[in-house]
Formats: structure tokens, sequence, C-alpha cells
């Protein structure tokens, strides 16, 4: 008989490419992962699991065949664990949410904390990576749900619009615009513009909002690029241009000044995505319920998200 212990192990090890990284993602000792994978070895008549390709470790032939099922063993014993906590009214269970970029860290905490309030043995956990590595891992269950900053069709995932927040322009305290309550296409155009890197949601958002409004990013002075928003916040109080920040990226205090736009809305969505399973762990199930309760409408609010609807 197969101890899932050791196919969660397995599965590691497939996941990260190394008995280490294997060992920090399962809080394990890295004697303790070689253990667990040379056992299992020995169980399926001594075959080799893994073998090495530069830095990492790759399934063989074998593991390969063991992979197509060991994902689905290790769910089914964690979904009978779950479903007999549930009968004694317990929830518990691990509820891991994908996310493409760090902009979730401010959204994610919050809701965590009143979630475990309610589900004290649930854990949580976040994993980041693009969307598509996201989206693989959905669909083979290794993860829960995905936090994404747009909206992606595809076929047996479902979508729910968590929320939508303004962009407004960000300006150093002491820039020249700070003298307008509201800034027009025209003004932004003369202006030196920071965005978010190539490819990001964010800056497709932005892209598509100005477009909508007959302007082309030929039209704009870009000067600086960054996948961190944290730089792109620096760079403003530097000097180095204005940018179109989140509603609720907007940091405390009086360096920095946000204008909306005249006559115009750019807003940033946050999707959730689930696979259309009815079969969810009901970990799973109550997180999922708990993101369309009216409680986490009215906190969504207060961070400065209006609640969305479900796709």
């Amino acid at each position: 008989m197969i101890n899932t212990i050791y196919l969660q192990t397995f599965l590691a090890v497939v996941d990260t490419g190394s008995y280490t990284a294997a060992a920090e993602q399962l809080h394990m000792s890295q004697p303790a992962v070689s253990q667990h994978i040379r056992t299992l070895e020995d169980q399926l008549d001594h075959v080799r699991l893994f073998r090495r390709i530069g830095q990492r470790m790759v399934p063989t032939h074998a593991g390969e065949q063991l992979l197509v099922v060991a994902r689905d063993m290790v769910m089914l014993a964690e979904r009978a664990a779950q479903n007999i906590k549930a009968l004694k009214g317990q929830v518990a269970g691990r509820v891991v949410i994908g996310c493409t970029s760090n902009n979730c860290d401010y959204l994610l905490p919050q809701l965590f904390a009143a979630f475990r309030k309610q589900f004290p043995s649930v854990s949580l956990a976040v994993q980041l990576a693009p969307a598509k590595v996201l989206l693989n891992a959905l669909m083979n269950h290794q993860i829960t749900m995905v936090l994404i900053e747009e909206q992606l069709n595809r076929r047996g995932i479902e979508s729910y619009l968590l929320g939508s927040e303004e962009l407004l322009v960000l300006v150093p305290h002491d820039h020249a615009l700070t003298e307008h309550e509201a800034i027009s296409l025209t003004l932004l155009r003369k202006q030196p513009l920071i965005l978010p890197g190539s490819g990001l949601p964010l800056r497709r958002t932005i892209e598509d909002g100005l477009r909508r409004q007959g302007v082309a990013m030929s039209d704009i002075d870009v000067v600086f690029e960054t996948d961190s928003m944290s730089m792109l916040l620096q760079s403003i109080r530097e000097g180095i241009g204005i940018a179109f920040v989140p509603r609720t990226r907007i940091p405390a205090g009086d360096d920095l000044v946000a204008i909306q736009l005249t006559n115009m809305q750019i807003s940033q969505e946050w999707y959730m995505l689930r696979v259309r399973d009815d079969v969810a762990p009901r970990a799973a199930q109550e997180f999922y319920h708990f993101l369309m309760s009216v409680d986490t409408a009215v906190m969504l609010a207060k961070q400065g998200l209006q609640r969305g609807h479900e796709g």
C-alpha cells in the first residue's frame, strides 16, 4: 500500500525540482525527503522515480507514470480526512491562493484574518507565479483558487469579479499638477509617465483605458517601466515622472498627491478563479462562500474596492 505522505513528498520534488527545495516546502529535513523517495521506490518494485538533469531532479518514465495518479490520490486522501472532520462540525484543510502579483499583499491578509476567525482549523497559503503557471496549477488541483487582475476565459474555470478600484494619477507633492482638481488627457500627454512593466495586467489595464479615450501609447511620453510597485512609488518621489496607481496602493503621508482624471475613469479589476467542481474540499467551498458574503463586500469597500458579481 502506497503511503500518501510519501506521495506528497514525491509531488513536492516534482514541483520544486530538488530535494532541498521540497524539504523547505514540506518543513522537513533533506535526508527525510530522500528517505521518503527511496521508500516509495522500494514499494514500487525498486524503480527509480527521478533522474538529475542539470540542477533539477526530473521524473523518470516510471515517475511520470506515478505522477498521472499521484495528485488525485493525495487529493482524495485529503478530501476524505476533511469530510470526516466535517462530520464532527470541524472545517479543516489547506486553502492555497495563487496570485500573479505582489499587489495582492494588501488585499489578502485582512481577508485571511477574518476567515480564520470563523474557521481556525483551516490553513492558508499564497503562491506567486505568472498567470499561465497558476492556471495550469489550478486545473491540476495544486492550488485552490487564483486571484488575478484581469478576466481570463478558460474551459472548466469560473471567474468571480471580487472588486474593482479606481486608478488615480500620483504626483509629487510639489508638482505643478497639484494645482488641478482633475487632470485632462491634454495635460497628461505632456507629462513623463512611469508605467508597470510591459505584459503586466496593470499595464494592459492602463493602455486599454487610454485607448478607449482615443489616446495611443505613441502619444504618451513613457520614461520608466518597472515590475515593482515600491520602485514605481519611489520613482515618483524622485521626480522621474507621474504614474497611474490603484487607489488602495496610494501610500499614507503628504509627499505624494493623488489626482483624478477629468471625465474618465480607469479601474483595476480583481477576479477570483476556481475550477467548476461540485465536490471541492469543504475548506475551499467555505472560503469561496466567505468571499461572496456581505461581510466581505463591506470589508472590500472599506479598502476601496467596489464589489463585483459572479461570472
